[in-house]
């Protein structure tokens, strides 16, 4: 009997290995598929326990940024993140690359540049998901560097699609060059796990000082949901943080957007573009953009969201229990009544003050 996942990881999990099959498909016949259509098989497999909207952007050129992500808890604490998507290539025997240093024709920005100007206007951070294939995709892969489970880079069976910070990625382009793209995949998140129950995820502790109370227990305690996508999000950049030789002992503080879960972030820049807290933080609000709610309830968001994205990602319940792959197939989005349609947000429009 067919089946369908009963939670947000589980339906990530199915989709990613859908993902993955065809990359090394591709790659076993000598070919290479877009980004594009990697997003699409994701999101076609992973649906209907993860919802989205595609759209056809006039400014992706511009703006360097293909869709939104966006996990939604009970309480409607949400994380979001503006997102483009890349894949990992093999470009020789043993050498995989990441195309972060891209330039679109007749401009002189990196794509990487443009991701996080746009991200400021979506007053959320910039990211990457890179697809990243199987571990026979990435069997000739070479990294340096073990991670805590003691498995190399190749090995990691839930990685082929990750997420990781622009940060880190505008951070790998200056250090590594063209090894970039394996740094930054060292560094990012299966999907799949960044926000999932199972387990406890360890206390960060900033090189920043005087955190307020509340984000100081948020970056110390095991979180769920939002919370921890931001969480994880934020651990590899702390990581680069601490191996940089700038002090953090005296500074101010970062200007927040409204509805951003903290409120008072320190500055703390090190040798990153942006203070990285606010920036990584930023997008973890305490409710639900309208923009957002326009795709839970089976709207076209207005014209300003959907002239200026790929599309839209929404994970509910990201704060619930992971469940087995075990209920029916569901045909098609689960009915009922819809709230009504709130006011539309100003705040929520890229380039407005908040």
């Amino acid at each position: 009997m067919s089946t369908t996942p009963t939670g947000p990881y589980e339906a990530l999990k199915h989709a990613r290995l859908c993902v993955d099959d065809l990359m090394w498909t591709f790659r076993a016949a000598g070919g290479m598929w877009r980004e594009v259509a990697a997003t699409q098989l994701l999101l076609e497999k992973a649906w209907p326990r993860v919802q989205f909207q595609e759209f056809t952007p006039s400014e992706e050129t511009e703006h360097g940024a293909d869709w939104l992500w966006w996990w939604v808890d009970s309480d409607d604490t949400c994380y979001g993140i503006l997102v483009q998507a890349k894949n990992l290539k093999i470009a020789g025997a043993h050498r995989y690359t990441v195309d972060f240093g891209y330039k679109t024709k007749n401009d002189d920005r990196l794509q990487i540049s443009k991701l996080i100007m746009s991200a400021d206007a979506w007053k959320v951070p910039a990211a990457y998901m890179l697809y990243c294939g199987d571990t026979r995709y990435r069997s000739r892969l070479e990294c340096d560097r073990t991670h805590p489970d003691g498995n190399l880079c190749r090995d990691r069976d839930r990685a082929g699609v990750a997420a990781v910070s622009a940060l880190v990625a505008q951070t790998a382009v200056g250090l590594y060059g063209p090894q970039s793209g394996v740094a930054a995949f060292h560094d990012a998140v299966p999907v799949e796990d960044i926000a999932s129950p199972d387990g406890l995820d360890a206390p960060i502790v900033p090189l920043a000082h005087g955190l307020s109370g509340d984000l100081e227990r948020f970056l110390r305690d095991p979180q769920r949901g939002s919370r921890r996508v931001a969480k994880e999000m934020l651990r590899p950049v702390q990581r680069i943080r601490d191996g940089q030789f700038a002090g953090a002992a005296v500074m101010g503080r970062a200007s927040q957007v409204d509805g951003a879960l903290f409120q008072d972030v320190p500055s703390d820049l090190g040798h990153f573009t942006v203070p990285y807290l606010a920036h990584v933080l930023r997008g973890l609000r305490t409710e639900v953009p309208s923009y957002v709610r326009d795709v839970l309830e089976g709207r076209t968001p207005p014209p300003w969201v959907t002239e200026r994205l790929g599309g839209i990602v929404v994970i509910t319940d990201a704060d619930a229990p992971s469940l087995a792959l075990s209920a029916p197939l569901s045909e098609g989005t689960p009915q009922g009544p819809l709230p009504a349609y709130p006011e539309d947000d100003a705040s929520d429009v890229p380039g407005t003050a908040a």
